[in-house]
């Protein structure tokens, strides 16, 4: 979807080749291939552990269309062939400078054409402080190598300094990293803050090595990233004198936002790109949002709509309203482009081509303000749980073994509540209604309905 805002003409989803580095237990790549299952999908990892649990997995859910393969990144099997789209997440500031290379140079050698590669890492200026923390917290663990109370001691340590009222600025700095270290995950912390190589860089750093190795900056992942709310006068005329070199636009958007963390986009050097975005894209695109309507930010005639996340957008226009509106009824499900247009036309008194560029120009707003989504390909997932629920085979399978979060058909993770719903997920493969799940289950249809409801709402139920 981005590489064809900016122009490009990438291979489509449901059809395309994908390898993905780095790829661990094979969450990320099993998690695609559900809803693509005309695609194919191979990942690497150096851990032959992880592969085999992923393995596993794809066995259990029964998607044939993945391949997962043990390998270095420096000796990748020379049989991988070409893709599409490479994916390397929260690997390139966690390995040596030699795979670091092996890692660029895969993605200038394997991607086709016009195709798209991801990678992720941690970014300067944002890191300095957390490299201060990490070096305190390495120190105190130096001599532990059980990975479980390295963990322990280290949390133990950010807890105490935390609790110490020191008032200096720097000792307030670093007791507020902690802090928000203390909310990571163990696996966040394990591998990020007390790996044995964690290096940042500077987004100019990264892109001359990427550059050396015949890739081009294409743009972040999430284009919201390379959006600034509420900037001085001085910065916007410091942004308009780069306003011919994207490039320094984002190193210095870094600096502005004191950037921890980056997710960008490459391309083969040579592939054009267009950097003026143009909203007659959205025509092609399909639309969701999980906004709902906010009645305590309401105001005469505007309305603000807000997402889990909390952002939001307000707006008195009908046209505007009728999208928004039409777009919640359907979530988790999107809407094609034409569709989304004819509801809102039909709320509306509004003449048909005024309103589609209208409606086009609001809905790339509130992209970059993420306050709605765009699909290229649009997930197959259900808003109702329909007569005989069906829930995805990978989200049941990694309910069936246990696993603290499941794969949604939004390719997000989907936390299970309570007793009943991971009891009813592992059911849900077509062949029950409910009043069958609900007599399985020992409960009321009442509550299995509001169960299913539930995990409608978290994209598990499939189209």
């Amino acid at each position: 979807m981005i590489g064809r805002l900016f122009g490009l003409d990438p291979a489509p989803a449901v059809g395309c080749r994908v390898l993905e580095l780095g790829c661990g237990d094979g969450a990320n790549v099993l998690s695609m291939a559900q809803t693509l299952p005309g695609a194919s999908f191979v990942g690497v990892d150096a851990s032959a552990a992880a592969i085999g649990r992923g393995a596993e997995l794809a066995a259990a859910a029964g998607l044939p269309n993945v391949e997962l393969r043990v390998a270095q990144l420096e000796a990748l099997p020379e049989d991988l062939g070409e893709f599409d789209y490479i994916v390397s997440h929260g690997v390139y500031s966690w390995v040596s400078p030699r795979a670091r290379g092996a890692l660029l140079e895969c993605a200038r050698e394997r991607l086709r054409g016009e195709g798209i590669a991801y990678v992720s890492y941690n970014a300067y200026p944002g890191c300095h402080l957390r490299d201060m923390t990490r070096e305190i917290l390495r120190y105190h663990v130096r001599e532990v190598a059980d990975p479980q109370e390295r963990l322990h001691r280290a949390q133990q340590l950010m807890q105490t300094i935390v609790a110490i009222e020191e008032p200096s600025v720097y000792a307030r700095a670093l007791r507020e990293q902690m802090e928000r270290m203390l909310s990571y995950s163990d696996g966040l912390l394990f591998h990020d803050d007390l790996a044995e190589i964690s290096t940042p860089f500077y987004f100019h750093e990264f892109v001359e090595h990427a550059d050396a190795h015949g890739l081009r900056f294409l743009s972040e992942a999430e284009l919201s990233d390379s959006r600034m709310e509420g900037v001085p006068a001085s910065a916007g005329e410091l942004f308009a004198s780069v306003a011919d070199d994207p490039l320094a636009r984002e190193q210095y958007m870094d600096f502005f936002k004191n950037r921890t963390f980056r997710r960008t986009l490459l391309c083969r050097e040579g592939v054009r790109v267009r950097r003026a975005l143009e909203d007659v894209q959205l025509e092609g695109f399909a639309i969701s949002s999980a906004a709902k309507p906010s009645e305590e930010d309401r105001e005469g005639d505007v309305e603000t709509f807000v997402t889990p996340e909390g952002h939001s957008v307000a707006t008195s226009q009908p046209l505007v309203l009728a999208a928004l509106r039409a777009l919640a009824e359907a979530w988790p499900g999107a809407l094609e482009f034409p569709e989304l247009l004819e509801r809102s036309l039909s709320a509306t008194d509004t003449p048909s081509e005024p309103a589609a560029v209208s409606l086009r120009r609001v809905l790339l707003e509130a992209y970059v303000a993420r306050v709605v989504d765009l699909h290229a390909t649009p997930p197959p997932v259900s808003a109702r749980a329909g007569e005989r629920p069906c829930a995805s085979p990978l989200a049941r399978a990694q309910c069936a073994a246990g696993l603290p979060a499941v794969s949604s058909l939004l390719h997000v993770n989907a936390q299970l509540e309570g007793d009943l719903e991971p009891r009813l997920l592992v059911l849900l493969d077509g062949t029950r209604d409910v009043e069958a799940l609900a007599r399985e289950l020992s409960c009321t249809e009442q509550q299995a309905e509001e169960a299913l409801a539930r995990l409608a709402s978290l994209g598990l139920l499939q189209a």
